[in-house]
């Protein structure tokens, strides 16, 4: 005959030999939910770290994305802190909204902590290196006088000689995961200046770089008032041109909105406060397409002209198109307005007055000179330097070489855009000169390299010019 069956404990009643079922239960149930919230967790830091890192070697440095283990850490912190006091809550949905809002709440504190940390921790660090500095004297060989009633400056040459430094593609970002490559630009800036004493400086683009993947901001007022402020401490006249990047669509400010920090620092700036006087920013723009277009005209030291100085905008992005990188070119009606004041200021002269171009995106010529110079063609002679990767021009051909060409005033096309171009070659017998650049940021693993880094030094005489590299070593 068989034993008799053992009556189960009834579900939450205690034994005779340890505690209920229900208290199993709930202990396998706190242990599984642990597990899961630690291989969740798990996965969580291994997708930060492993997308740290990914960054850091494409782009070339374990500093720059720092900010990103630090907002994944913040958000981790609080999604812990805020969730923790509702674990225990039993009803499952009132649990579940407890959640989500803990994970919401975390999302809004970490964003938050990431738009004032780019927009207000960084906004001095530039500007206090920039005062560190020591600039020392010096003494441009140059009379300046602006024009109110169209905006042209004429710059006449005290000496026998007038020096040009080009600068291009600074790519300036004043955000705190910048810091670093901000101070390196400036540094590379300062040094050529320093090195070169010249008695003009034009900055052929690119001065900012806003763009939020890479720099953790899209603020370009910023950068824009550190490297104007930076240039006034030298005291040595200069000019610029804009850049596709210095204005992306994402960027917080356009063109218009920039305006304030040129005239204010400009030779011409006559009301209030006189902040600068080296900026040669022409308050009068012609009417035609473009962001910023100017003209210099420089005279020898017996009031003859020398020369004319176009900075032209080459512009930014096709309007309208969604394609990458498609870059826009001059306009027409900017074509006219460079062949008009050739005429103009030719006409009392009675012969056609020598110029000098600088825009930052190349023309097809560009491209057309490079492969000219390797095939060994007539029409092209070799300068200076290389380059170190494809010519970045417009699939829209603007015109504009063809203009030059037949109006035979311009002897020298200067641009930036590509980083790792410094080509200077004669074609078709004008000078296409890629100026070296600044960059650290833009390209991955650029801020290890150094032999495209530096500026390209014009020397103006009355019987002609000469233009030579600038290497940063």
């Amino acid at each position: 005959m068989s034993p008799p069956p053992i009556p189960l404990p009834k579900e939450g009643a205690r034994t005779s030999f340890g505690p209920s079922l229900s208290h199993y239960e709930g202990s396998r149930k706190t242990v599984k939910t642990m597990k899961n919230a630690i291989i969740r967790w798990t996965a969580y830091w291994l997708a930060i770290i492993i997308l740290y890192i990914a960054l850091s070697v494409y782009f070339g440095g374990f500093l720059y994305y720092a900010m990103l283990l630090v907002l994944a850490f913040l958000y981790f912190v609080a999604r812990i802190l805020l969730y923790l006091p509702f674990r225990l809550i039993k009803k499952k949905n009132i649990r579940l909204m407890c959640y989500f809002f803990a994970i919401l709440a975390s999302i809004a504190g970490t964003v938050c902590f990431a738009v004032f940390a780019v927009t207000e921790i960084s906004s001095n660090f530039a500007i206090s290196y920039i005062d560190s500095l020591d600039y020392g004297e010096h003494s441009p060989a140059l009379n300046i006088s602006y024009r109110e009633e169209d905006g042209v400056y004429t710059l006449k040459m005290t000496d026998d000689e007038l020096k040009i430094l080009q600068l291009t593609d600074i790519h300036l970002c004043e955000s705190l995961t910048t810091i670093f490559t901000d101070r390196k630009a400036l540094k590379a800036c300062y040094d050529l200046i320093q090195r070169a004493e010249p008695d003009l400086i034009l900055v052929t683009g690119d001065l900012v770089y806003p763009v939020p993947l890479a720099t953790f901001s899209n603020n370009n007022m910023r950068p824009f008032y550190a490297f104007v402020y930076f240039m006034e401490q030298f005291g040595i006249p200069w000019a610029m041109v804009y850049g596709n990047h210095d204005t992306e669509v994402f960027a917080s400010h356009q063109s218009g909105e920039l305006k304030w920090i040129f005239e204010s620092f400009s030779f011409a700036h006559k009301q209030g406060e006189m902040l600068g006087n080296a900026l040669l920013y022409s308050k009068i723009q012609p009417q035609i397409y473009g962001r910023y277009n100017q003209y210099l005209r420089i005279e020898n030291r017996d009031g003859t002209l020398n020369r004319l100085i176009f900075l032209i905008d080459s512009n930014d992005y096709v309007a309208g198109s969604v394609a990458v990188n498609d870059y826009d070119s001059v306009h027409q009606d900017q074509i006219d307005w460079y062949l008009d004041a050739i005429d103009r200021e030719s006409e009392p002269l009675g012969n056609v007055v020598p110029s000098f171009v600088f825009q930052h995106i190349p023309f097809k010529a560009f491209a057309d000179a490079e492969a000219a110079l390797k095939n060994g063609d007539a029409d092209a002679a070799y300068l200076f330097g290389e380059n170190g990767e494809n010519v970045s021009y417009p699939a829209k051909e603007s015109g504009f070489f063809e203009a030059i060409l037949q109006k035979r005033s311009t002897q020298a096309v200067f641009v930036g855009h590509d980083h790792l171009n410094n080509l200077g070659v004669t074609y078709r017998g004008v000078d296409l000169v890629y100026g070296k650049s600044i960059d650290f940021i833009a390209y991955p693993g650029i801020a290890k390299q150094t032999s495209q880094r530096g500026g390209t030094l014009i020397t103006v005489r009355p019987d002609g010019y000469t233009i030579r590299q600038l290497s940063l070593v």
